[in-house]
């Protein structure tokens, strides 16, 4: 088979696709709340205007939106799930510290999901494991960056 032939959906690739929606508002209102204390919370005048806030709400959706309505989609029905879950934990994972861009919380959740998607795949099973422990890393790391600010 190619490497764009379809796959048979499982019982963990159909849970997924229905965790698709609410692990994105999660995310995204996880990602947006940073420059909403930052801009609504603040005690005194900081740098992040409501243009910039709005600008920070912008790229937490378009990720949000290309990792789990564009990429998660396409990749499940991927022989290769596994390749493509690794590649989005690990650039989430690496990327915490830098939470606040928007990027790295959708890209770590949405690699754990597509690993959890991918643990019973004929094919790439351990890169799907693997995707799966290292997304959920990622969640956490970025969790941690985030509460490391505040506290």
């Amino acid at each position: 088979m190619s490497d764009s032939t379809s796959i048979n959906h499982s019982s963990h690739a159909d849970q997924a696709l229905r965790l698709r929606s609410p692990v994105a508002i999660v995310i995204v209102l996880f990602t947006v709340s940073y420059p909403a204390n930052d801009f609504y919370g603040a005690e005194s005048d900081t740098d992040i205007g409501f243009g910039v806030f709005l600008i920070y709400v912008a790229i937490a959706l378009t990720t949000a939106i290309v990792v789990f309505a564009v990429v998660m989609p396409w990749a499940i029905r991927r022989q290769w799930i596994g390749v493509v879950a690794l590649t989005l934990s690990l650039v989430g994972f690496l990327l915490a510290p830098g939470f606040w861009t928007g990027v790295p919380p959708a890209v770590a959740a949405g690699g754990a999901l597509l690993g959890w998607a991918g643990v019973d795949a004929a094919k790439g099973r351990r890169l799907s494991q693997a995707a799966l422990v290292i997304g959920v890393l990622g969640v956490i790391a970025n969790a941690y960056s985030y509460a490391d600010v505040f506290v």
